[in-house]
């Protein structure tokens, strides 16, 4: 599973297509994907077109039996039943102030041009003249930029859903996808989760907090509302406090009610029914997590947003993360995911040494052997024993038993990598949570042979694997030593050390033993006699 996050409430790079609608009668924000702003068109002291950073509803109505310029399909009207009509000034050709039957409201046709991406035109079977110009006879194309232009000029349009759009913007934010949030509240045993925030609600001692670990909460009918029980029988209410807080109190209930927002997936309005107020994130910072109150929803605001998560619903996407090799991406996140359960799909070969990055904490099992780098001088890198698995730091790991993936429990998947560099920065080892299609060439790779090779045309390295580069001039022999052992050369022509035979320093294999240095199986003995 890919991790993909941003920041709730601020534009991504486009909006994905998934979001977008075909053409209908309805009501739309009109999304400029060129620009990755939103179409105005009504209900402003400007009469002309323009685009905007956050949507304005426009609708969508056949055109019908009405009298339009254009010939096209649909005419658009924003708040205000203002419509898009035909004018000129200062060589600006569309407008938004034409009443309901001006014949100079203009009927558009939506261009397929991609994947329900459109350009918009209208038709002119007569030239229009206003203020001395004169718009010719032909087909206009609605541009990027408050005018009217040529089909080359036209800019790429997608429809979206108010729905739509706020699944999105809480898509952006929300680690836990809409596909486990509960559509329907009913009286049951819940998490209450905040996708602005990202977090739960919890009970933090008498008053609600936010915080990464989900705490059970029970929802009961009360009339057609609910109250929200916490842990140790407290309630969910108002509390009497000149901040307006929300309490956790285990003397009375409040009822609330939960109202769809924006008719988004699982997203609701959490409102106190007898405060009239509605339940905010008011903070995202570890130290000031919280829930407030406030007496009207900004509505167009996702710190309103809430959804409820069963208990099932929270596991299954906790063991979702399959981090595989397989995929070009392997993971990627903007920010850190809390506990969970991930399964790493990347095999590791039995008593040799494999590369290994993973993006969360792990203590080291019983039958791996884990190193990293220590130092790195005169040709030799040095690794010694590592502790435990830090998230972003690549290792060498070297398992008793071939691995074809492993798994771990209540982790937190992190962002970012941390590459490790010895020697004063002379070498570094560096992970990827991602296929790269060409290791950057004098740098060195290992070989299933337990051997350094050095890149010198184009080699791909799969994800959660690690590489090594050189400042300088690299060496032209690398030798691989682990604490008082050497079990490798990168001299790609040689062959690894005969594990049941003695060698000299130098590598030479040796008939008879005498006084001094030798290496058998991979580690040194000193002959004293």
């Amino acid at each position: 599973m890919m991790a993909l996050v941003s920041v709730m409430g601020t534009k991504a790079d486009v909006i994905p297509s998934n979001y977008y609608s075909e053409p209908a009668a309805g009501k739309y924000y009109i999304y400029n994907v060129t620009e990755g702003k939103f179409l105005r068109t009504a209900g402003v002291s400007e009469n002309n077109y323009s685009l905007l950073d956050a949507p304005v509803a426009v609708t969508l109505t056949a055109k019908g039996e009405t009298v339009c310029k254009g010939g096209g399909d649909y005419i658009l009207s924003g708040n205000d039943n203002c419509f898009i009509k035909i004018g000129q000034y200062k060589g600006q050709w569309l407008w938004s102030d034409a009443a309901s039957g001006n014949a100079d409201i203009l009927a558009w046709t939506f261009n397929s041009n991609g994947t329900k991406t459109y350009t918009m035109s209208i038709t002119l079977s007569e030239a229009f003249s206003q203020n001395g110009s004169i718009l010719d006879v032909g087909t206009h194309y609605m541009k990027d930029v408050t005018n009217l232009g040529t089909e080359a000029e036209a800019g790429t349009y997608a429809l979206i859903t108010e729905a739509n759009y706020y699944n999105y913007l809480a898509s952006t934010t929300a680690t836990i996808p809409a596909s486990y949030y509960t559509t329907t509240p009913v009286a049951g045993t819940y998490y209450l989760y905040s996708p602005y925030a990202n977090c739960f609600v919890y009970d933090g001692n008498n008053y609600v907090a936010l915080g990464n670990t989900p705490e059970a909460l029970t929802i009961t009918a009360n009339g057609d509302n609910f109250d929200i029980q916490l842990k140790d029988g407290k309630y969910m209410k108002y509390g009497e406090h000149s901040l307006g807080n929300t309490w956790a109190d285990g003397n009375t209930s409040d009822p609330w009610a939960f109202e769809t927002f924006h008719g988004a997936t699982g997203l609701f309005f959490l409102k106190n029914v007898g405060q009239s107020s509605y339940l905010y994130a008011f903070s995202t910072e570890a130290a000031t997590k919280g829930a407030q109150l406030w007496g009207t929803a900004e509505t167009n605001n996702t710190r309103y947003a809430w959804a409820l998560i069963s208990e099932a619903n929270y596991t299954a996407w906790q063991n979702s993360f399959n981090l595989s090799d397989a995929n070009t991406v392997g993971f990627s996140t903007l920010k850190d995911i809390y506990n969970v359960n991930p399964t790493v799909s990347r095999a590791m070969t039995a008593n040799v040494w494999n590369t290994l990055v993973v993006p969360f904490d792990m203590e080291i099992p019983s039958d791996w052997t884990v190193k990293e780098p220590t130092s790195f001088s005169g040709g030799t890198l040095t690794f010694g024993d590592a502790s435990s698995i830090v998230a972003g730091k690549p290792y060498l790991v070297m398992p008793t038993s071939d691995v074809p993936n492993f798994s771990a429990t209540g982790v937190t998947l992190k962002k970012g990598l941390d590459p490790t560099s010895v020697s004063e920065g002379a070498l570094t080892m560096t992970g990827t949570y991602t296929k790269i299609d060409a290791v950057p060439e004098g740098s060195y790779v290992l070989g299933t042979d337990n051997k350094l090779y050095k890149v010198n045309s184009t080699v791909s390295l799969k994800p959660f694997r690690a590489y090594f580069t050189i400042a300088g001039e690299a060496p032209a022999r690398i030798s691989l030593a682990f604490d008082d052992e050497i079990t490798g050369i990168n001299d790609a022509q040689r062959s690894m050390l005969d594990a049941q035979s003695y060698y000299n320093l130098q590598g030479q294999r040796v008939s008879q033993l005498k006084k001094g240095l030798f290496i058998k199986n991979g580690k040194k003995f000193i002959i004293k006699y």
